[in-house]
């Protein structure tokens, strides 16, 4: 068994450890249910024939069949696995609209992690970023120029992998316009995804000075833009759309619905970090909560962190990374013990509860941070092969 092998299912073994079986047991635990909807597999492959019968100029089967293969299922929980949604008759433009949008995610993702250019290159994803702002919201780069032909530039300049989220983007922009999005939420929309875009970026930046032995992130500053890169944000609002309802800015701004925003985001955030750390630790990607841990444990280590010190092998450095393991396990529970107490508080609270939308929002929130984890718990995605000998 090689170095690398070993220590695969070293990490394999630290997320079984650190992850109790009653996590890995679904459950009803009222607003944040651990339970999969009956149409969350219907709507999977509501996903794949979509992908069908509309993008098959540009992705053969096997591309479509990610969403089963790789599993990107919890796009479908956020939506509808808890909110009001699957009990009433959604518009065929808005099916069709959240659809793409749920697509959206996989290609843009595929498109800055799957290219050589804008993986490892900054100002390369920060490049494409800033057109995919221009062609969806028009943000002015280059506003003398229509879409269209931003778009056939693209064309010129990028694979039709890559230009394919530009695309998407633009459409569900208009669907969702089209469909009498408010203009307040709108704006909301707007921001957040922008935010979320730019987030790729940052993670781009960190994952280039990692490579050159550069100062690591702080945990801080780390969690604060996985919060966001994550996608949860945006899906936030897009429940709004989602259950067909506007909450004032007021509402939104209150602490307690925005703490609960910002711990579900967590929660999806801390979930994937955990259960994807044995196939990072294996490829030697560091910029990860669990591989954080210990350099904020840390100071002295926190010039600089080498991945292959992360696979060496050492009884140093697997008691270090099974300790943050088993911490980032801790951290996750409390998130998810917060965002119960939270939805509890707000549903408690005269001036929230007063507003008629605000148990459905509560639940379409909740839902993203349970439907994430439920899905993550029952698929295969992060099911590294088990380490064989040599």
């Amino acid at each position: 068994m090689t170095s690398i092998q070993a220590n695969v299912h070293l990490g394999n073994q630290m997320v079984v450890d650190c992850i109790p079986a009653a996590a890995r047991t679904l459950h009803e635990s009222g607003m944040l249910s651990l339970r999969l909807h009956p149409r969350h597999a219907a709507l999977q492959e509501d996903l794949c024939q979509w992908a069908r019968d509309n993008l098959w100029d540009v992705l053969n089967e096997s591309e479509i069949g990610k969403i089963h293969t790789a599993a990107y299922g919890w796009l479908a929980c956020s939506f509808w696995s808890r909110s009001a949604s699957y009990q009433r008759s959604l518009t065929l433009l808005k099916q069709r609209t959240l659809l793409k949008l749920m697509y959206w995610f996989i290609t843009f993702d595929d498109a800055i992690d799957n290219s050589s250019r804008m993986s490892s290159d900054p100002t390369e994803a920060e490049s494409y970023c800033a057109l995919f702002l221009d062609i969806v919201f028009r943000h002015g780069r280059k506003s003398t120029k229509t879409r269209p032909e931003l778009l056939k530039e693209a064309k010129h300049k990028y694979s039709s992998s890559e230009v394919l989220p530009l695309r998407l983007g633009a459409e569900w922009w208009e669907d969702m316009k089209r469909d009498g999005m408010p203009i307040s939420q709108q704006a909301r929309f707007e921001a957040a995804a922008t935010e979320y875009v730019m987030a790729q970026v940052q993670t781009v930046r960190w994952n280039e000075q990692l490579a050159l032995k550069d100062k690591a992130p702080s945990l801080p500053d780390y969690i604060t833009v996985r919060r966001v890169a994550v996608g949860a944000p945006l899906c936030i609002v897009a429940s709004e759309y989602d259950l067909g309802i506007d909450l004032d800015i007021e509402i939104l701004l209150d602490p307690l619905v925005q703490a609960l925003q910002a711990a579900v985001s967590d929660h999806v955030a801390w979930i994937n970090d955990i259960l994807s750390f044995p196939k990072e630790l294996r490829l030697g990607e560091v910029l990860h909560l669990v591989c954080l841990l210990p350099i904020h444990n840390n100071p002295c280590a926190a010039s600089g962190l080498d991945p292959a010190s992360a696979l060496n092998g050492n009884e140093g450095g697997r008691s270090s990374f099974g300790a943050a393991a088993c911490r980032a396990w801790e951290m996750t529970a409390s998130r998810h013990e917060e965002c119960v107490g939270l939805a509890s508080r707000i549903m408690d609270s005269p001036h929230l509860s007063a507003n008629p939308n605000m148990e459905d929002y509560v639940r379409a929130i909740c839902s993203i941070a349970a439907g994430n984890w439920a899905w993550s718990l029952k698929c295969n995605r992060y099911i590294d092969p088990p380490a064989t000998s040599e």
